[in-house]
């Protein structure tokens, strides 16, 4: 055997050898198969890991890779060539350097603006410290083109400041009062992330300087801005891909300039040509990915090396008298301005004609509440429901990156947030092209990977897996390619007969969980058809009804009593193996066996029935697009709570013998409860004034008050979005009290939620 000098490193050939790789892959397999010994927590994660892959990762996949497909199929280049051609080039070099300039003035002010609100709040001691609070939090809860709106009533061509008191014939639109709207649109989410680090800065070392007679801009510039700097920069580059993702201020108030999210817009609702909305996207894509990626980056490496576990006192009191009320000044104008801009949208909906007639009139509410309340109510219950979905996924998803190791939580984290870091247009077409058609390669991808954990799961018997597997996917199937017309309705009362029957068989064998759970599955199946024998009767008398609010009301509600038990085939599959393989897995006789190839093969028929994941004109596309884009609020709320939680305390309850799913729901889930309704508030206003990602997804069945605005401002004016608007802010409010009275009684006394734990 040669000996190896000292101090030389035998060389390792490039590449990991075939021994590691097994070893990698063997280590995967066992870390998996130790956290499937909990089946709640195995579960979640495989349901969470499943949804990112169908509704984040794909549709942006496809909304990228389409630029690059022309309609024939072939590679093509075109749309990305224009920006190199002498004809196209200027105009479409223009347009990407107008969206960059907008967002690089929008995050750079946008930032300042709120370091000197939070200043003002920590440092200042600044008066009516609650309501300053609150009036910088407005923004978050309005429409994304509120400001636009009102900025055009007070400073357009015939704005109430500009033309009628001070006679001037400003031109508000363009570049200047883009970045006004971004500006005050966006810097509450400055505000709130430079008050929560200048919270937790230790005053100490300011003292020390101090006391060794650095003057304030010594100490600001040598000591402050230096442990400001990842908060500084992680604020302008998330109000970088903020203002680059927003759709609707530049539709707004951008006049003859245009940025890419427009250009997208047009692209799709204009042209009707996905490959250069698709070619855009994937621009648009670019820097925001770069920049949320470095943005990332700064977070995950921020550390508040002044916060050491030890009591640090009270944020210093700013001695400079000129740095302080010049701070509150500031505070104050903002705070004033925010007010009159608000005002301006509710004063305005009660206006006859803005500029010509400042008359009160009722006639634009009048209009919202009866030909517009289709799309406030679809916008609300869509809203309301997908609200707890998205918060419920959001603190499991936290709780999974924060308490478990396991191969791939970084790529669950990374597509949690991913969802909200991209421009909603670019989700928006990447839905459309996702589920505009049956999708049968992306079934097949899901059937086969909750049919393996199905299998996996309910037998540890290698034999009675591969049966299961072959017999149950053959069932499946067989009876999908010999009764292809057979249509949903039948289906799902054949479905309800075979549970009632395994119900029944249950009962007999005293199996209380498989006998609870194939009869809840039976009635279910029997509601999908039976719920329309609810539904047409009042859909009829809300037809006969006058026409007014409350005939659209109750002709509504007809279609929302349908919605939770009529889901698309693919989800409803996806469901029952989730759901069986418990019972199977309980199942300890030679009853097993068949018992898990009927429970696989009736989800296998659903996988392929009609167009599969062809969710297009229903309301569980709108439904999935509003969790994607309000999924990283509730995430980063629950991670923010959970790190602050001992995690001795679960290990404690897991020691006595408790499971994941018994610890979380009785342990983790009470302390974690702020946060979750911080998530609620967050999810709900959120999916309430959402446009980029669902206006490509509205139909006439189902509309969406903000697409409602854009095209009221298009055809009636400003006074019809106004107040269209309006009823959006109050709702949202409405809301966000009802969830804060939920949490008084609750939480009985532990505080108000603080809703900025999600921003």
């Amino acid at each position: 055997m040669t000996d190896i000098p000292s101090g030389h490193k035998p060389e390792i050939p490039p590449g990991r050898s075939p021994v590691s790789r097994f070893a990698g892959l063997v280590h995967r397999y066992r870390e998996f198969a130790l956290i499937s010994r909990d089946p709640v927590l195995f579960m979640s994660l495989l349901f969470c890991g499943l949804f990112l892959l169908v509704f984040v990762f794909f549709p942006l996949a496809r909304a990228i890779s389409s630029g690059f497909i022309n309609k024939e199929g072939l590679f093509d280049l075109k749309y990305f060539a224009r920006y190199f051609d002498s004809y196209y080039g200027p105009v479409m070099r223009q347009i990407f350097w107008n969206t960059i300039r907008m967002g690089v003035l929008s995050s750079v002010i946008g930032t300042l603006l709120g370091f000197v609100f939070a200043f003002a709040m920590v440092r200042c001691q600044i008066p009516g410290k609650r309501w300053v609070h609150l009036i910088a939090m407005v923004p978050t809860v309005s429409p994304p083109f509120a400001i636009a709106l009102s900025t055009i009533l007070l400073f357009g061509r015939n704005g109430l400041i500009t033309k009628q008191l001070l006679g001037l014939n400003y031109n508000v639109y363009g570049m200047q009062g883009l970045v006004f709207v971004q500006v005050i649109t966006f810097f509450t989410v400055s505000y709130l992330i430079l008050r929560a680090m200048l919270e937790r800065l230790n005053p100490a070392m300011e003292e020390a300087a101090e006391s060794l007679g650095a003057g304030r801009f010594h100490v600001f510039r040598t000591i402050i801005l230096p442990l400001l700097i990842p908060g500084l920069a992680g604020s302008v580059l998330l109000l970088f891909v903020e203002s680059l993702a927003d759709l609707g201020n530049p539709m707004f108030i951008a006049g003859n300039m245009t940025v890419l999210s427009t250009q997208i817009f047009l692209a799709v609702i204009g042209e009707y040509d996905y490959q250069k909305a698709s070619a855009l996207a994937f621009v648009l894509l670019v820097p925001t990915l770069f920049v949320f990626l470095v943005q990332r980056y700064y977070v995950n490496r921020r550390s508040y090396i002044s916060v050491t576990g030890k009591p640090s006192g009270s944020a210093p009191v700013e001695k400079s008298r000129l740095i302080r009320w010049t701070c509150i000044a500031i505070t104050y104008l903002g705070c004033i301005f925010i007010i009159l801009l608000y005002a301006t949208v509710v004063y305005s909906s009660f206006t006859s004609a803005w500029g010509v007639n400042y008359a009160p009139t009722l006639r634009w509410w009048n209009d919202a509440l009866t030909r517009g309340v289709e799309a406030i109510l679809d916008t609300t219950f869509l809203s309301a429901l997908g609200t707890p979905v998205a918060a419920l996924i959001g603190m499991v998803i936290a709780f999974l990156i924060v308490r478990k190791k396991f191969s791939g939580k970084e790529i669950l984290d990374f597509g949690s947030n991913l969802g909200g870091a991209v421009p909603g247009t670019i989700l928006g077409i990447g839905f459309i092209l996702a589920f505009k058609k049956g999708r049968v390669v992306m079934a097949s991808i899901l059937y086969a990977i909750l049919a393996l954990f199905f299998i996996f799961f309910a037998t540890p018997s290698r034999r009675e897996q591969v049966i299961m597997l072959i017999l149950g996917t053959g069932i499946g199937l067989a009876v999908h390619f010999l009764a292809p017309q057979l249509g949903l309705k039948p289906l799902m009362y054949t479905y309800s007969g075979i549970y009632l029957g395994l119900a029944v068989i249950s009962l007999v064998r005293r199996r209380k969980l498989g006998f609870y759970t194939f009869l809840g599955i039976a009635a279910y199946s029997a509601l999908f058809n039976l719920v329309d024998i609810i539904a047409v009767p009042i859909a009829v008398a809300g037809r006969n009804m006058e026409r007014g609010f409350w005939s659209s009301a109750l002709y509504q509600m007809a279609d929302y009593i349908k919605v939770p038990f009529q889901l698309s085939p693919v989800l409803l599959g996806m469901a029952l193996l989730f759901i069986t393989a418990l019972v199977v897995r309980s199942e300890n006789s030679r009853l097993r066996l068949p018992l898990g190839v009927i429970a696989l093969a009736l989800p296998c028929v659903l996988f392929y029935h009609g167009m599969p994941l062809a969710l297009t004109s229903t309301p569980y596309i709108i439904l999935a697009a509003y969790i994607v884009r309000s999924l990283p609020a509730s995430v980063r709320a629950g991670v923010a709570a959970l790190q602050q939680i001992d995690p001795s305390i679960e290990e404690a309850s897991q020691i006595l013998g408790a499971d994941a799913q018994y610890t979380f729901r009785k342990v983790t889930l009470p302390l974690i409860l702020p946060a979750l309704l911080a998530g609620l508030i967050f999810s709900f206003t959120r999916h309430m004034t959402s446009l980029s990602a669902i206006i490509f997804l509205v139909t006439a069945r189902w509309r969406i008050v903000t697409a409602s605005i854009m095209s009221d401002f298009e055809q009636v004016g400003l006074m019809g979005a106004s107040a269209y608007s309006t009823i959006i802010i109050v709702l949202v409010l409405i809301a966000i009290g009802v969830i804060n009275l939920i949490t008084r009684r609750v939480l009985r006394g532990r505080g108000d939620v603080d809703i900025s734990m999600g921003a």
